[in-house]
């Protein structure tokens, strides 16, 4: 069976073996949101949540 480790705790992660590309799981040890981003060898990544792009007050230019 594959595992991976969290990129935010480093603990490690046992994989289900039907695990695929994009998939999102959440780290059983610290609890971050993560994506796998490899199947082969099978890493993880933090999951980025494309909800914030959506904020009508979000402005890329604007100095802050």
């Amino acid at each position: 069976m594959d595992s991976a480790y969290c990129p935010d705790c480093d603990g490690k992660i046992v994989m289900n073996p039907h695990a695929r590309l994009g998939q999102k799981i959440v780290c059983p040890h610290c609890e971050a949101e993560l994506e796998i981003i490899s199947v082969e060898p099978v890493e993880l990544d933090w999951a980025y949540d494309w909800s914030w792009d959506d904020d009508e007050d979000y402005d890329e230019d604007e100095d802050w």
